[in-house]
């Protein structure tokens, strides 16, 4: 994607992370990833960060744009909080976040020509989008330790393991499945960033049958796993590396 400043310079300031999640009306969902945000920018003194959703929650990814240029970023690294690729990320971030600086760029320039006076050259951030975070072995990593807070290890020989998640067979078919091929012992993974409806599906079909589940990879309650919070920054630190100069439009 093109990256357009319309003649503006870039901004000389510090890097930024625009962390962009699918958003969800359950309030547990942006409240976990903003305590993985938080949790990222403690592993990252001085990390400009802002948490933006596609829809269905606060701030928009225009307006978290926005506050990052306000507080001085220089080139934002768009970091999309998805466990897979898809059209969100391969249609919808990429044209938000260039709407987004489009956007800021349009304010200043009518809000000089309300005023009457010239505009400004406008420090405007670069933008460079990100590979999701998924799938990646981190997450795996972060799944094991979900499931061993439940007292479940992936190297026990007996255990069976059904992955619950948006578009598989529901935890109560996968766990009838297993039983029908003679599994004893079954565990549930849930590939889930954050609780929602479907978290809370698949949770009530393995607490129906006898078996335990893991955590979502976040929550509001407790911290995520290191291994999350290292995949955010690899992505924030990958796209950094190759972040592209403004060109004109």
């Amino acid at each position: 994607m093109r990256h357009a400043a319309l003649g503006h310079q870039p901004a000389t300031g510090r890097p930024a992370l625009l962390a962009i999640a699918h958003g969800s009306r359950d309030p547990r969902h942006a409240a976990a990833l903003r305590r993985l945000l938080d949790a990222v920018q403690r592993a990252r003194p001085g990390l400009l960060a802002e948490l933006a959703f596609l829809d269905l929650c606060a701030p928009s990814v225009t307006d978290a744009f926005a506050r990052l240029a306000a507080s001085g970023a220089e080139g934002v690294a768009v970091v999309p909080l998805f466990l897979s690729h898809g059209y969100h990320v391969g249609h919808d971030i990429p044209a938000l976040t260039e709407q987004a600086q489009r956007a800021l760029i349009h304010a200043a320039t009518r809000a000089h020509a309300r005023a009457h006076t010239p505009a400004p050259s406008l420090n405007t951030p670069s933008l460079t989008v990100a590979a999701p975070i998924g799938p990646d072995p981190l997450l795996m990593d972060a799944i094991e330790r979900r499931l061993a807070e439940q007292g479940v290890h992936t190297t026990d020989p007996t255990l069976n393991l059904a992955v619950a998640s948006a578009t598989s067979a529901t935890a109560s078919e996968l766990i009838n499945t297993l039983r029908q091929q003679g599994a004893a012992h079954i565990a549930v993974a849930a590939y889930f960033l954050a609780p929602g409806l479907l978290y809370d599906r698949a949770r009530a079909d393995a607490l129906a049958a006898g078996v335990p589940i893991a955590a979502p990879l976040t929550t509001p309650d407790d911290e995520p796993p290191a291994e999350l919070v290292r995949l955010v920054l690899e992505r924030y630190a990958q796209a950094s590396v190759r972040r592209p100069a403004l060109a004109a439009a």
